[in-house]
């Protein structure tokens, strides 16, 4: 039976692929990998599907080692692999624990590539899968520096991976939404009553992202961008000066150095 392995599935986007993917591609056996053991198990049981849970901090060689290790003892064919593991937290350079900027390369990209590499050998043909990149990757952005450059990172990556996996007759595809309302909106900075700011608004639901990322992932794209903000941004990127579009973002921050480290990018769980 063909299983389908996400990353960050206790809660987000992760958590609503598993929902999707469930009703909309039949999938029955899913592995589920992420810290909150207990909400991966309430999803299984909420989706009445056969699930492989793994309890794992991806920031960790631990963790990491913990998903290898449930490859290599069951061997799974693998039709669907979704990473959409990661976090951001906002502020400067000097605002934000070593700790945190390590965590945010850690699982948004080392994490990624590491869960890829690991998989692909258990894949079918035909098989896809999915990336979870950013809106942000296509605009140099002070005060989320880290989060956002390790976003260009997983984007250059799928790209390049694409042309590497197509002897296996894999597909991957690079999710880049727009803002997306879950529930962290406010943990960034450990401020849960912050708002996004007007001019990052309307958030986009997480059901409408994977709904349409669904659709490139089954059409074999490399590159997913969700919403009109967001494709305006990438055009921009191609054809404007990299100091334009940072002092539009810093235009729609009234005081960055302050205000703005109560704002939070959405995230998906470890």
């Amino acid at each position: 039976m063909s299983v389908a392995i996400i990353t960050g599935a206790s809660s987000g986007i992760g958590r609503e692929f598993a929902r999707q993917m469930k009703e909309g591609l039949g999938v029955t056996e899913f592995w589920f990998i992420a810290r909150r053991e207990d909400k991966m198990r309430e999803l299984a049981e909420e989706l009445s599907v056969d699930a492989t849970v793994i309890s794992a901090d991806l920031a960790t060689s631990e963790g990491i080692e913990a998903v290898r290790a449930a490859l290599s003892e069951k061997k799974p064919s693998v039709k669907y692999l979704i990473n959409a593991a990661g976090f951001g937290k906002f502020g400067s350079f000097d605002q934000i624990d070593e700790s945190a900027v390590s965590g945010m390369i850690d699982v948004n990209a080392k994490a990624l590539v590491l869960i890829t590499h690991m998989t692909i050998p258990y894949m079918e043909r035909g098989g896809r899968i999915v990336q979870l990149g950013s809106g942000s990757c296509f605009t140099p952005l002070p005060y989320f520096n880290v989060y956002s450059s390790s976003k260009v990172f997983v984007l250059h990556y799928t790209k390049s991976l694409n042309h590497e996996i197509k002897k296996y007759g894999l597909r991957a595809t690079c999710l880049c939404p727009g803002w997306v309302e879950t529930e962290f909106l406010g943990a960034a900075t450990d401020r849960p009553d912050v708002t996004v700011p007007k001019a990052m608004k309307p958030l986009l639901t997480k059901e409408y992202v994977v709904k349409k990322c669904l659709v490139a992932m089954k059409r074999g794209r490399t590159m997913c961008v969700i919403n009109w903000y967001t494709r305006l941004q990438h055009l921009l990127f191609k054809i404007l000066p990299d100091s334009i579009l940072t002092k539009t973002w810093l235009g729609m921050l009234k005081h960055p150095e302050d205000s703005f480290k109560g704002v939070q990018e959405p995230k998906e769980e470890k």
